[in-house]
């Protein structure tokens, strides 16, 4: 059985949901849905007002606005849990991306999605219950940090669920000030708990490569910020400790300023 966990859920997704071929499955709505919408689908489908802490099942998943499963999906998914339990986290491929290795291991998903930027959406992986539950890394609102919470929770490599995609569509960005300082913030966030959780030894990136990503981000928040005020915040990195390596990120940090000020002329 999969717990599935959804916020404020549309006649779209519920209705995919509906039209599964196994339903092996109870819908949790973490939102606040009306009444009387639901009670459309009460009888159809498996609903109970509640989120993770809810969810009995003993695998989840986390559907985002945007996702829309057809018909195999939870039957695939199954199957594949199944057929190789011995794995925290599962996948599902995203129609159009090429498609992910059958095992993942973890220094290559950070590659992949950190450097490689390939899209990894939360609705598109699958998670022990308990392990989520437990292990879940959250940003500053409360909601569900990706990354940080499939490293955190897949202690063995990634499986893909084969021959199965998801729908996704991307949500609106906004592109307000604000905003786009939230989502820089947060993935400097991400990358400070990968430095931690992966150690010097363990990081798929050598300190080169870490301290020209780290400089890259930050220079994305020049010029509300002072080349100062980042060169301090760029120090607070583990890999930018010690002489040579604050020397090093001093120098990755102006690299990156200068193309950021030729963008921006």
């Amino acid at each position: 059985m999969i717990g599935i966990v959804v916020k404020n859920p549309d006649d779209k997704l519920l209705g995919a949901l509906l039209f599964q071929r196994c339903r092996e499955f109870r819908v949790y709505v973490a939102g606040q849905a009306d009444d009387a919408f639901l009670a459309d689908y009460e009888g159809r489908l498996r609903l109970v007002r509640g989120g993770l802490d809810q969810v009995e099942e003993p695998l989840c998943v986390l559907l985002e606005a945007g996702a829309l499963p057809d018909r195999d999906w939870v039957r695939r998914i199954l199957r594949t849990c199944r057929r190789h339990p011995a794995f925290d986290v599962y996948h599902v491929n995203l129609p159009g991306e090429k498609k992910w290795p059958r095992k993942l291991k973890l220094d290559r998903l950070f590659r992949m999605t950190v450097l490689e930027q390939r899209p990894a959406p939360l609705s598109t992986f699958v998670f022990r219950t308990e392990i989520l539950r437990t292990r879940a890394v959250f940003k500053a609102d409360g909601t569900l940090d990706t990354l940080p919470t499939v490293l955190s929770c897949a202690e063995r490599p990634v499986r893909n669920v084969w021959r199965q995609t998801l729908t996704w569509t991307p949500p609106a960005v906004p592109q307000d000030p604000a905003s786009v300082e939230k989502r820089i913030r947060e993935r400097l966030e991400a990358l400070r708990w990968c430095e931690q959780y992966f150690g010097e030894d363990r990081h798929p990136l050598d300190a080169g490569e870490r301290l020209a990503l780290y400089a890259r981000e930050l220079a994305r928040l020049y010029p509300t910020y002072s080349a100062d005020e980042l060169k301090e915040e760029m120090n607070l990195f583990q890999t930018a400790q010690g002489t040579i390596r604050k020397f090093k990120a001093s120098q990755a940090l102006k690299s990156a300023l200068k193309k950021r000020q030729k963008e921006l002329a």
